[in-house]
């Protein structure tokens, strides 16, 4: 049987079956999506290649002109989008803008007159979403975080995975769509700040390995060992994973150019590694690991390196490991070579 929805108004309560409501949304109005970066516009093309209609915004226009080149329909505002889309997917660099585009996207949802969904793919805070879901909650409109795990290629591909939480009969709605875009669709739960937490903890042991290998690298160069089959042999055998794989290869070979669809900017992994400090902080749970990160990732900004891919940090551990081939590879990232 349909599930039925239920969402406060006042001491009354407004009901429809989410089935019913699914499906009508489905077929009456197109998908939103405000910010297309690159997790944005990959995820607006495997949507449109999946057979969905899109409406999209961002404050780059080439950005939209990209998008309508896929067939997507370009609107002229946040605004826009959420009066006329049901679901609204957002994918926003921090909680900042997340939350100046929630202000301007929650009001024309609400104009539905219920059971609209923002869907926020951002990586951002825990307290930010939780907040953003009370708020939406109040004027009878779901919010879903659903994080992404994906660099721009792999998300091109449809290799994403999205860790999500919410309301259930508004996830019931969501995942499906996030499935088309995705190898894998995870459940935390109701909490809307869960998925973020999910994420946080995923990107921080992706930055820890990152440092690791770089650790490892500088001792055996220091030894003359070749830190490019060092780090081969370790990632074929006993740590053969696709992190240290990918990652491995870039520490080693030195290669953090920012290729444009295999590019996660230094300063955004500054800002997420400074996120799990914050929450760890606020949680009261010591990560002496994330501290050291924040530290090397700060080091690494101030050196100029933060539009560098995220990897770059370990080229501040060559450095202080008197490492003599590192100069090099620093000079020719500064002249853009790869």
């Amino acid at each position: 049987p349909a599930k039925m929805l239920v969402l406060p108004m006042g001491k009354q309560a407004w009901r429809c079956s989410t089935r019913a409501l699914g499906s009508r949304a489905a077929s009456s109005s197109p998908l939103g999506f405000v910010g297309l970066g690159k997790i944005g516009s990959g995820m607006v093309t495997n949507l449109t290649k999946a057979g969905e209609s899109l409406l999209v915004f961002d404050r780059d226009q080439a950005a939209v002109k990209g998008a309508e080149t896929l067939g997507a329909k370009g609107a002229n505002s946040t605004a826009q989008v959420g009066q006329s889309c049901s679901v609204v997917f957002s994918a926003l660099p921090d909680d900042r803008i997340l939350r100046a585009v929630t202000d301007e996207l929650l009001p024309a949802l609400q104009s539905q007159g219920g059971g609209a969904i923002h869907v926020s793919c951002s990586t951002v805070s825990p307290n930010i979403s939780r907040e953003l879901a009370e708020e939406h909650s109040k004027r009878q409109v779901g919010f879903v975080s659903a994080p992404v795990f994906a660099r721009p290629d792999g998300m091109r591909r449809g290799e994403a995975t999205f860790p999500v939480s919410g309301p259930e009969w508004a996830k019931e709605r969501v995942v499906p769509l996030l499935e088309k875009t995705a190898l894998g669709v995870h459940d935390f739960g109701e909490d809307a700040g869960a998925a973020n937490v999910v994420k946080l903890g995923g990107n921080f042991l992706i930055a820890a390995a990152i440092q690791s290998l770089s650790e490892a690298s500088a001792l055996a160069e220091s030894y003359n060992v070749d830190r490019e089959k060092f780090v081969t042999l370790m990632s074929s055998t006993i740590f053969d994973c696709l992190i240290y794989r990918g990652y491995g290869h870039r520490v080693a070979a030195r290669d953090h150019h920012p290729y444009p669809d295999a590019h996660f900017a230094l300063d955004l992994g500054s800002k997420d590694v400074a996120l799990v400090h914050s929450a760890a902080a606020q949680a009261r749970c010591p990560m002496p690991v994330a501290s050291l990160l924040r530290d090397r990732f700060v080091a690494s900004q101030n050196a100029g390196r933060g539009n560098l891919d995220w990897s770059a940090v370990s080229l501040k551990t060559s450095e202080d490991a008197g490492s003599k081939q590192v100069a090099a590879a620093i000079a020719a990232l500064e002249k853009g070579l790869p």
